[in-house]
């Protein structure tokens, strides 16, 4: 697969994680709001809203420099399927054992396995065949 088709991956997970983190630790509320989620504004309950959140940051950050170095590609890949794919997998074992989420979590699924797949497909096709080197 062409470079190309790796820094598009890389740049649509770097923007995705870039909106969902910074909303996840800058604005929980508005996010969760938007799925029907009342959070508790509890200390206690916001740190545990807060943190997944800057973890999803730091794979933006691995996410964007894969985009400007060829050194991070692979980091970069990897970070990105694991975590899109780890969410999209959450969510459908949540699916399995609690039923149908408000629909903008079906879509926010589709995307986590859509783009997660495309990360993986190209981290595969990266390992397959190796750049030259003279």
């Amino acid at each position: 697969m062409n470079t190309l088709s790796k820094k598009a991956a890389l740049a649509l997970s770097a923007l995705t994680f870039l909106v969902i983190g910074s909303l996840i630790v800058f604005a929980p509320e508005l996010l969760f709001s938007s799925n029907g989620i009342t959070l508790n504004p509890s200390a206690a309950m916001m740190s545990e809203v807060r943190s997944p959140g800057v973890l999803i940051l730091l794979a933006c950050f691995a996410a964007s420099m894969g985009l400007f170095y060829r050194s991070w590609e692979t980091i970069g890949l990897l970070a990105s399927a694991a975590l899109l794919l780890g969410y999209g997998a959450g969510r459908l074992v949540s699916l399995a054992l609690d039923g149908m989420p408000p629909a903008p979590l079906v879509a926010a699924t589709a995307v986590e396995l859509g783009l997660g797949c495309w990360c993986a497909a190209q981290l595969l096709a990266s390992s397959a065949n190796p750049p030259l080197h003279a």
